[in-house]
């Protein structure tokens, strides 16, 4: 009498969209460039148990305070500066020949300060480092530190020694 007819719903066949998805996901991560975390470079001392630390007195006239403050504001020699200035500042500063080998820049950070602030003030000290080689680099060798020697650029490093000091409280 009534006869219950069954009716089947079609269905979509998704049998290969995980291997389509697998494929777009091999294919994006292929594709993408990933950015790598360079840091700041900044040889350390090497250890040496048997040495005690040498105090070395230096004059007043050949350490250039850096400070960052709690509202991120530059400080160099307590006088206001912007990140911009920096660069040209220290090379005039370290660039000077009786203080290129004894000078010390001293970097003084408030715990407050933005990291933006921080790292562009690194940056900018690099930079002049940087500046100062490339162009001794040109006036010695001929040619941008780039291109010299490994032992060329070891005598440029040595001639213009990056010697910064971290102050902490």
């Amino acid at each position: 009498m009534f006869k219950h007819s069954s009716y089947k719903i079609p269905a979509l066949n998704t049998t290969s969209t995980a291997d389509i998805s697998f494929m777009l996901l091999i294919f994006f991560l292929m594709t993408t460039s990933m950015d790598r975390d360079q840091g700041l470079k900044r040889q350390l001392p090497p250890i040496d148990d048997d040495k005690q630390e040498q105090l070395m007195d230096v004059s007043k006239d050949n350490v250039m305070k850096l400070q960052l403050d709690a509202q991120s504001r530059l400080l160099v020699d307590d006088s206001l500066f912007s990140i911009s200035q920096l660069r040209n500042h220290i090379v005039g500063f370290v660039g000077q020949e009786k203080r290129r080998t004894i000078h010390i820049l001293q970097v003084k950070t408030d715990s407050s300060a933005t990291y933006d602030a921080y790292f562009k003030m690194q940056n900018e000290i690099v930079a002049a480092y940087a500046q100062l080689r490339e162009q001794r680099a040109r006036k010695v060798y001929g040619r941008p530190f780039a291109q010299c020697s490994e032992e060329q650029r070891e005598t440029l490093m040595k001639y213009y020694p990056q010697r910064v000091a971290e102050a902490y409280d």
